[in-house]
């Protein structure tokens, strides 16, 4: 017998393919390299992908269900869409950082050390913070910190959803 996969897992193969096609982009726009200043900020839009996915697949199971949404069906979904998802961005971001743009987090560290010489930093400012940000912006560490931080903003935008969902949302019976 042929088992089917549960939906959380295409929500969170979406997410992490949305936002890995999201990244590349940003990347064929030019948004991490020749447009850095605009690429500071349009990575924050690629948060509604997971956002969207997630309330979709909590909505959806509520209506199947023809109950309101129990708040541990809801942590269940959302976390195993976030896991999925956070798996997928993190291993992208790594190939994306060692192979496709490998000079991005390079043009990030120059881009901020001009904003530290115009903000009137001193050399010893300066050069403190790019030997920080060169240790901990290496491949490996973004993809650690990466995975960490986009499973705890997954969990916590799941939480916020599932309130609404649970609030304002009614199954109909």
């Amino acid at each position: 017998m042929k088992r089917k996969l549960q939906p959380e897992i295409y929500y969170g193969i979406g997410s992490g393919l949305g936002l890995s096609l999201w990244i590349l982009a940003e990347y064929a726009l030019g948004f991490h390299n020749r447009f850095l200043k605009i690429g500071i900020y349009s990575g924050y839009a690629s948060t509604l992908i997971p956002l969207l996915l997630i309330y979709i697949a909590l909505h959806k199971h509520q209506l199947l269900t023809h109950r309101k949404l129990f708040f541990i069906d809801g942590i269940n979904i959302g976390f195993k869409i976030v896991l999925i998802s956070s798996l997928l961005l993190t291993i992208f971001l790594y190939f994306y950082n060692t192979k496709i743009n490998p000079q991005w987090i390079e043009l990030m560290v120059d881009l901020q050390k001009k904003k530290l010489i115009l903000g009137g930093a001193t050399d010893d400012e300066i050069g403190k913070f790019v030997l920080q940000h060169r240790v901990m912006n290496n491949p490996v560490i973004q993809a650690i910190i990466g995975f960490i931080g986009s499973t705890t903003v997954g969990v916590v935008v799941t939480l916020i959803e599932i309130s609404i969902i649970r609030k304002y949302f009614r199954p109909i019976v």
